[in-house]
């Protein structure tokens, strides 16, 4: 006979209800923040500012320590963490390498330049990061590399809504944009795959980096040469109508490509990007198994990951004077770097002023992407909850001041204007 004791009951209650406030204040800061002209992931990561230490634990310490157990649970963690897969399982699906191809000279030159500048300011700012707000199990190299990587990448969906707001999606900027933040996502989680392999051996030699590198090679040769077969022979016995069937396979794919991933040693986040890549180069999912997928991933489980993160955080730390001085510099190094690295790589092109600077500023959006990597830092002990703090005020920052600096430069451009340089032949 199956028994159920009254505190597992109690302790269940206690996380639905938790779990059921915060997708509550998630929904309604999200769509506050939409009202506002910001993005949604700024109100749900706010969600766990509010819920968290750094207002409800300051207001009222009482209702937090009623919620304490629920916020400890490793069912919470659990929730999270899928939210967290079927996200990075999303970004990977919207990965469209087709759109790559038109401007692969660009992408790739404004990418990586993109990529490079805000990552040696990133990683030359970590070793010179005071010491009071490092980990005591993370070396100096490994946390320096850490956050030159949490600097440099992009989030595509903060560049694509409001692109799509502007009625510039479809022009050659547009397009463009969206095709280099493609690339810096793609490089950007190889070389996390890369900084987090490095931090697990806990050394930072050519022997581990050697062997970083291969692990990783070989997972990702036998994601496509492997992993791509098997996901083009499971969508080839699905039929279009069979949209339960292809909710199951991308779930699957997600959750199991970051178990394989991490049995192996590769950052899990990462088998999860890339079980969505494979799925977005077999053509993707039918339109209404991707919409049920899209909306059950950004309506429930990703507000979870996001107010979950959100808790970890106490902006509190910032009034610490070093923390604050440490915080400014973080997010003008990121700044500076990726809108300064993409301009000067878009003028060099021939882009013209306008052209280069929306690039810049549409790049410089972190969103839910390094959101996702500050957690990962944090999970690894490569990151201090200071520190942590300082990554996520990056991220709501570049996310909340991307969506008006774009209006404002991109404000004459409508209606999907040819804008820019016509697409490259090749």
């Amino acid at each position: 006979m199956l028994t159920i004791s009254t505190p597992s009951l109690a302790a269940g209650a206690t996380i639905a209800a938790f779990l059921g406030l915060l997708l509550v204040v998630a929904r309604v800061l999200g769509s506050l923040t939409e009202r506002l002209g910001l993005t949604r992931v700024v109100g749900e990561l706010a969600t766990g500012f509010v819920l968290g230490p750094s207002v409800l634990g300051r207001l009222s310490p009482s209702v937090t320590d009623w919620f304490a157990p629920a916020v400890a649970s490793p069912l919470l963690a659990e929730i999270s963490l899928l939210g967290l897969v079927l996200l990075l399982a999303l970004a990977g699906l919207e990965t469209d390498v087709a759109v790559i191809r038109p401007y692969a000279r660009d992408v790739a030159a404004i990418g990586s330049v993109g990529l490079v500048v805000p990552f040696v300011l990133g990683v030359g700012f970590g070793v010179v990061v005071p010491a009071a707000l490092l980990t005591e199990t993370a070396t100096r190299p490994v946390f320096a590399l850490f956050l030159g990587t949490s600097l440099c990448i992009s989030a595509i969906p903060v560049v694509v809504r409001i692109l799509l707001e502007l009625g510039v999606y479809d022009s050659s900027l547009g397009q463009r944009t969206v095709a280099t933040a493609m690339f810096t996502d793609v490089v950007g989680w190889i070389l996390l795959g890369v900084v987090v392999g490095i931090a697990r051996a806990g050394r930072l030699d050519a022997g581990a980096l050697a062997t970083v590198l291969l692990v990783l090679a070989a997972f990702l040769l036998g994601a496509v040469v492997v992993g791509q077969r098997v996901v083009d022979g499971v969508l080839d016995r699905l039929s279009d109508d069979a949209v339960g069937g292809h909710l199951l396979v991308v779930v699957a794919a997600a959750v199991g490509g970051s178990a394989l991933a991490h049995a192996v040693g590769v950052e899990p986040a990462l088998g999860a990007f890339v079980a969505g890549v494979l799925f977005a180069r077999a053509g993707g999912i039918p339109e209404r198994a991707r919409t049920v997928f899209e909306r059950t991933t950004l309506r429930v489980f990703a507000p979870v990951f996001f107010g979950v993160a959100g808790l970890e955080a106490d902006l509190g730390l910032l009034t610490d004077p070093t923390v604050a001085v440490v915080g400014a510099a973080t997010l003008a190094i990121a700044t500076v770097g990726k809108v300064g690295g993409v301009y000067l790589a878009a003028a060099a092109l021939g882009y013209d002023r306008t052209e280069a600077t929306a690039m810049g500023i549409g790049l410089n959006a972190r969103g839910a992407i390094e959101i996702v990597i500050a957690t990962v830092g944090l999970d690894l002990g490569i990151l201090s909850p200071r520190m942590y703090t300082v990554v996520l005020l990056v991220a709501v920052a570049t996310s909340a001041m991307t969506p008006p600096l774009l209006r404002r430069v991109l404000g004459d451009v409508r209606g999907g204007a040819a804008v820019g340089r016509p697409p490259d032949p090749s």
